[in-house]
């Protein structure tokens, strides 16, 4: 699940970057739950991942609809429940 959150002072590039995210299969099921804050000077996504690799992922595409704006991850790793 990916979204915005409340306090996204720059909701242009927070919905630019949550619509890149989401589209991705990964990033819109149960493997992640990402938390976007923009604004005008960075991106930062907060929350939880199954792995590194959908880590990577996020930041990847994150980063392709930042723009210029650096992008910050304060994103756990969260274990999958057998």
């Amino acid at each position: 699940m990916v979204r915005i959150a409340l306090n996204a002072s720059d909701p242009a590039t927070a919905w630019r970057v949550r619509d890149a995210l989401a589209r991705h299969p990964l990033l819109a099921g149960a493997t992640a739950h990402i938390t976007i804050i923009a604004c005008p000077h960075s991106v930062t996504l907060e929350g939880w991942t199954v792995d590194d690799e959908v880590q990577r992922i996020a930041l990847h595409l994150a980063r392709r609809a930042a723009g210029r704006r650096p992008v910050q991850l304060r994103l756990q790793r969260r274990a999958t429940e057998a």
